[in-house]
């Protein structure tokens, strides 16, 4: 269990300070492995036009890191770390509830000119579905990525359960 605020020492909130002001090449949560495994694996989900297929991995890796950026910005370390651990995390309800709020703000916040809007939602909601998935208790990351050719990535708002459910 970690310290509570008023126990931190002054180097411990320099810390925290340094990882929430992080500039903008150090605001990402995901490894480069990670990163490019995910993009193997939401390639073999959507076609980007007009490229060819080596091309289109670095597209997605690109689309990738401008969503771990996303959920930098908008998600506490402290939660998005939970996508490393099985024994803490977070419920089927809070997982749905964000990847609901998550997607939105991302397709608002996030423009991808050279793909169509029906992909773009996709890799928002594919990418997002994954970190939030695995943020879940008894998950992580490796283990939902390694199941993610069978997660089902809905069309709809109302079908985000069967995204985040095991």
């Amino acid at each position: 269990m970690g310290k509570k605020v008023a126990e931190l020492t002054v180097s411990e909130f320099q810390i925290l300070l340094n990882d929430y002001f992080a500039e903008p090449v150090k605001r990402y949560k995901m490894t480069f492995d990670e990163i490019k495994d995910l993009a193997e694996r939401l390639n073999r989900k959507i076609d980007v036009p007009l490229v060819k297929e080596t091309k289109e991995e670095k597209i997605l890796i690109k689309i990738i890191l401008k969503i771990d950026t996303f959920l930098y910005d908008n998600l506490p370390n402290e939660f998005y770390d939970l996508i490393r651990s099985t024994d803490r995390g977070i419920d089927d309800k809070e997982a749905k509830r964000l990847v609901r709020r998550l997607s939105k703000s991302a397709n608002k916040r996030i423009d991808i000119p050279y793909i169509p809007e029906f992909a773009e939602k996709f890799a928002f909601r594919f990418v997002i579905g994954m970190v939030v998935k695995a943020a879940r208790k008894k998950l992580n990351f490796d283990k939902v990525r390694a199941d993610s050719d069978n997660m089902v990535v809905p069309d709809s708002d109302e079908d985000i359960e069967k995204m985040v459910e095991d």
